[in-house]
C-alpha cells in the first residue's frame, strides 16, 4: 500500500506513514468492514505481487447501510492500465446487491478525482480548512 500511494497528494500533505501505521490502518478498516467486506486486490501473476488494492465494505454502523471505499491505491508502474477503474467497478457491482450508495473521500487535488467521476461517482460537499492534528 505504501508503494501504491507514493507520489500522491496525501503523502505530500500528511507525510509518509511507517509500515506499522499502514498495517494498523489496514487492520482497522478490515475490522470496520467485517460485517460485509467488499475489498478487492489485483495481482501481477508474473511476479506474484499485489499491484492494486481497494479496501471497501459496509460497516454495521454505517448510516442507511451505505457502502464505503476506505482505501484505493495502485503501484506507480501499473497506473494508467485500468486497474483502479476495474477495482472501482468491481466494488460498485458487489455493493449493488446491498445498497445503491457507495461513499468515498478524496483529498482535493488528488488526480483520482477524474477517475472517480469517470466511474460514476458524484462530488459531494467539500471540506475546507482541515488540518492535521499533532
Amino acid at each position: 500500500m505504501k508503494e501504491g500511494y507514493s507520489g500522491g497528494i496525501d503523502y505530500e500533505i500528511f507525510g509518509v506513514p511507517n509500515d506499522v501505521k499502514i498495517m494498523e490502518d489496514i487492520s482497522y478498516l478490515m475490522q470496520v468492514y467485517k460485517h460485509r467486506n467488499l475489498s478487492v486486490y489485483v495481482v501481477d501473476e508474473q511476479n506474484n505481487e499485489i499491484v492494486g488494492l481497494c479496501i471497501a465494505g459496509i460497516s454495521e454502523k454505517m448510516p442507511l447501510g451505505f457502502a464505503e471505499i476506505g482505501e484505493l491505491c495502485v503501484v506507480p508502474q501499473y497506473r494508467h492500465k485500468g486497474i483502479a477503474e476495474y477495482m472501482l467497478n468491481y466494488i460498485k457491482q458487489s455493493a449493488s446487491a446491498y445498497t445503491e450508495v457507495i461513499k468515498l473521500c478524496v483529498t482535493v487535488g488528488n488526480n483520482a478525482e477524474l477517475l472517480y467521476k469517470k466511474t460514476g461517482f458524484q462530488a459531494g460537499p467539500r471540506f475546507a480548512r482541515m488540518t492535521k492534528r499533532n
